[in-house]
């Protein structure tokens, strides 16, 4: 059996251990939960659990470190120090935290015991290495907590530096924000609360990693840092802004990433309200229904946002997978988008130039955070001034004369002073092509220090140096036969021969006496020595402080950086609207606060873009106060009703998104919400049929449902008897109607639910999905026309679908038989007298007597629609059973 690391002090156990794993053992006694990465040289090494933990993980080999006092073997795994962000990756997608233990001093200059500290550990919502990040996604991590008043939400982007922090109402609208912002970790106030969301949160991010808080949430010193944060000149909240709730929150993540990240980098984050009404609430079901970052088979392709995304910049891609995820509700700002798009489109040559110099923007963002955080390298400085020398040229082609009237629109692009000292700073003191550590090449620029010059040029010419010394010694000797030699024993020195021993200077000093000759050196022959074998060393220590000071000067301007790189992300984001419209003749929605929905030749943007060119089928739609608001869609499957209600959705999230729409025109009133009940799907884990899924959702949208939400409803009550379904469907569909008052699309197979319309003429509508009969078979056209459809076209599609010819004949057969209007019942006689037909008489008068005076007693103004088909269906009950 092997050891198993104590989880917590490890002083009474480890001391059967040598002190390089008693070292090891603190270590991870300080961070159970963890892996621990403990260098050792030119690797990173695991032990005991850990190792037996990666190995698996990694694929490792597992092997032993010897053997403890006791004489138990050591498990031990590891992975080369230069390779290992590749394994950290893997670990984190795997849902790992690990912990950096490095050598905290030079192992040539250490007696004993290397001393070793853990600097960092990594969890997969706390990264900043790139080759960990997608460069086209955001990294959250969300604390929450509970309180009276609500919800606590610390919604941290840790690579860019960016904290949001806000109050929900609910446990609903919580699990809503988290669908939508999908974060890698989440922690969770230890309490009730962690057992009320936890279980539905490993539902509905099962890759998520799910923290729950340690010690006290009011940790002072990070109440402390808020006061300071909102105590900044630039800051525009109060206390008030953040809640009790959210400041509960915020504190959590602050101490997580206190205990985690060891750096101080959470003093640079960037505070700001996590306002809900801000943006359009997608929920994890619309997100999914709607396939905006993937497919409901969980592709990319195929998705709206693999549409949509032809940006040119890390920055713009994530910028515009925000908006698609959390649409603006700002009209004004919407409008202020779509100003710049359409001064691109018109100015098609500062488009292009625009774009073909993004494609040379590095990642600005996540660059500053790990310059911020002490991380960055040098080439991660020449990327910064790449980036600067691309912003300095997209300012030139703004500043164009022919350019004004769409620089009028679009965002500021200006080097400011900081900014400008930053990149002559760069350009000064940093080579072109800078090595990816320091230590492995040169860094600092010839000309930007004297002494590094001083330095290199001993290093890499010392054979020059001791050349024109040794001249200039002969010259001053009179003894041309002096050479300048070395030995690894002697090092450097002055060798003359016996002959010529009369002539040696009195300053030279004797070294070693040979039988040929003697060796002799200088002071100046000495400091030389000195400095040729230490050059390089000196250079590196040099190089590491200048490299060291250049970093922290420009992470004392990065604010401006900062704003140019969101001023960047925001242009590349409307060149790509701007390029994709003119693609793909979409056009320019009218945006405002009415609750109309308007839409002239809609199109389902992705299936248009992956079906032939030409072939797909628009279509009109007129939702909102002018008409009625709710669309009543009949017609077979396969014919086009939820591909109608999904592009009017997308409609609507890319216009808010800031951008156009696949339409001929297009007007939108601002949508708060979007509610999407669109297929089948279950819930197996948690013993959740489809129909119980159904009913969730569909209890979830009628609660959040307001008079600005966007309603898409596809067969709701399918999953139930015929009467149970229809009865709930006529209800929903009644109170989103007449009491929700919102904007909705109804699809569904219930032709019953067409006579909601006569009872609703103000606020429903009927519309059909035409379909044809040719010579015999169905042909769908995927157009929308008003007025009910005439049949169902089941028997017509399970036909196209393949069933036997047999099975569809008698489908038919059985389907005429119960669409046959239902005859009275007759009882058997022996005689078709007069008596029995007296008598079938008389117990028809009777039942038409109950059913009459069971009439003229219902109150027919308090009887809901819902009611009264309920009470016909039980008339028609009872008529049947005779």
């Amino acid at each position: 059996m092997p050891v198993r690391p104590p989880s917590v002090d490890p002083s009474t156990s480890i001391d059967r251990h040598t002190p390089v794993m008693q070292q090891y053992l603190r270590c991870k006694a300080q961070y159970p939960e963890a892996i621990v990465f403990f260098r050792l040289g030119d690797f990173y090494e695991m032990f005991f659990e850990d190792a037996e933990r990666a190995s698996r993980m990694l694929s490792l080999t597992l092997t032993s470190r010897g053997k403890d006092r006791q004489g138990d073997n050591i498990p031990m795994a590891g992975v080369p120090h230069h390779a290992a962000a590749s394994y950290i990756t893997k670990l984190l997608h795997l849902g790992q935290q690990v912990a950096l233990c490095e050598q905290m001093a030079d192992p040539s200059s250490v007696k004993g015991v290397v001393p070793r500290e853990v600097v960092r550990v990594i969890t997969p919502g706390l990264v900043l290495e790139e080759s960990s990040l997608d460069a086209r996604a955001h990294n959250y991590f969300v604390a929450i907590s509970k309180s009276a008043q609500g919800f606590g939400l610390a919604v941290l982007e840790m690579s860019t530096a960016e904290l949001y922090v806000g109050e929900l109402r609910s446990g609903a609208e919580v699990l809503g924000e988290l669908g939508r912002l999908q974060p890698q970790e989440i922690l969770l106030q230890a309490d009730s609360l962690a057992d009320e969301v936890a279980e539905a949160l490993r539902t509905m991010l099962p890759t998520c990693v799910l923290q729950r808080a340690q010690g006290d949430s009011g940790d002072a010193h990070a109440q402390n840092m808020i006061a300071e944060w909102l105590n900044r000149e630039s800051s525009t909240m109060t206390q008030d802004d953040l809640g009790e709730a959210g400041q509960r929150a915020m504190r959590l993540a602050l101490r997580y990433v206190a205990d985690h990240h060891i750096s101080t980098l959470h003093a640079k984050f960037r505070l700001q309200r996590y306002d809900v009404s801000a943006h359009l609430g997608l929920d994890m079901a619309a997100v999914r229904n709607l396939e905006l970052t993937a497919t409901l088979g969980g592709e990319r392709v195929g998705s709206l946002l693999a549409l949509l995304d032809k940006t040119c910049s890390s920055m713009g891609a994530r910028l515009l997978r925000r908006d698609v995820l959390a649409p603006m509700t700002d009209a004004a700002l919407i409008r202020r988008r779509h100003d710049a798009i359409e001064a691109l489109m018109i100015d098609g040559t500062l488009r292009k130039g625009v774009r073909d110099a993004m494609v040379r923007l590095p990642d600005l963002e996540r660059l500053l955070t790990r310059i911020e955080s002490g991380m960055a390298n040098p080439r991660d400085l020449a990327s910064l001034r790449e980036g600067l020398r691309t912003t300095r040229k997209i300012d030139g082609l703004l500043q164009g004369e022919d350019h004004a009237p769409a620089r009028d629109v679009l965002p500021a692009i200006a080097l400011e002073r900081d900014e400008l000292w930053v990149l002559e700073r760069l350009e000064r003191m940093l080579v072109e092509d800078p090595p990816l550590a320091v230590g492995s090449g040169d860094i600092i620029a010839q000309g930007a220090h004297g002494r590094v010059d001083e330095l290199r040029s001993l290093s890499s010419s010392s054979k020059d140096v001791l050349l024109a010394l040794e001249q200039a010694e002969r010259t001053g000797t009179g003894i041309h036969s002096l050479r300048v030699k070395y030995t690894r024993a002697f090092g450097y020195y002055i060798e003359i021969s016996r002959a010529k021993l009369t002539h040696v200077p009195a300053h030279y000093r004797r070294k070693q006496t040979l039988v040929g000759s003697e060796r002799f050196t200088t002071e100046e022959l000495d400091a030389l020595q000195a400095e040729i074998l230490t050059a390089d060393e000196q250079l590196h220590a040099i190089e590491e402080e200048l490299f060291a000071r250049l970093r922290m000067e420009i992470a004392l301007r990065a604010m401006g950086i900062r704003k140019l790189a969101a001023a960047l992300a925001a242009l590349d984001v409307s060149a790509c609207w701007a390029e994709l419209s003119l693609q793909n003749d979409y056009v320019r929605p009218t945006m405002d606060d009415t609750n109309e929905l308007e839409l002239k030749g809609s199109r389902h943007p992705v299936i248009e873009a992956l079906g032939a060119a030409g072939s797909f089928v628009p279509n009109d739609i007129d939702l909102g106060a002018k008409s009625q608001g709710m669309a009543m869609i009949t017609g077979p499957n396969m014919a086009g009703k939820s591909t109608i209600m999904r592009q009017v959705a997308l409609s609507v999230i890319m216009a808010q998104s800031g951008g156009y729409v696949a339409a001929t025109s297009a007007r939108i009133g601002i949508v708060d919400r979007i509610f999407t009940r669109i297929g089948a799907s279950d819930n197996v884990s948690r013993g959740e049929s489809t129909f119980m899924v159904e009913m969730r959702e569909t209890a979830a949208l009628l609660r959040g449902a307001t008079s600005k939400s966007l309603v898409l409803l596809d067969e709701i009550g399918r999953g139930t008897s015929t009467y149970d379904g229809l009865a709930i469907a006529w209800a929903v569909a009644d109170h989103l109607a007449e009491h929700t008052r919102c904007r909705v699309l109804f699809a569904t197979h219930y032709h019953e639910l067409c006579k909601l319309a006569e009872h609703r003429p103000s606020r429903v509508k009927n519309y059909n999905v035409i379909v044809r009969e040719h010579q015999g078979k169905m042909v769908f056209l995927h157009q929308l026309a008003e007025g009910a459809a005439s049949q169902s076209y089941g028997i017509a599609v399970a036909e196209l679908a393949g069933i036997p010819a047999s099975v569809l004949a008698q489908a038919k057969h059985r389907l005429s038989e119960l669409e046959r209007p239902s005859a009275l019942p007759r009882r058997s006689s022996k005689s078709s007298g007069e008596p029995e037909v007296n008598g079938l008489k008389r117990a028809h008068d009777s039942e038409l007597e109950e059913l009459r005076d069971a009439l003229l007693k219902r109150d027919l103004d308090r009887t809901s629609p819902m009611e009264a088909l309920i009470w016909l269906q039980e008339i028609r009950n009872r008529i049947e059973r005779g």
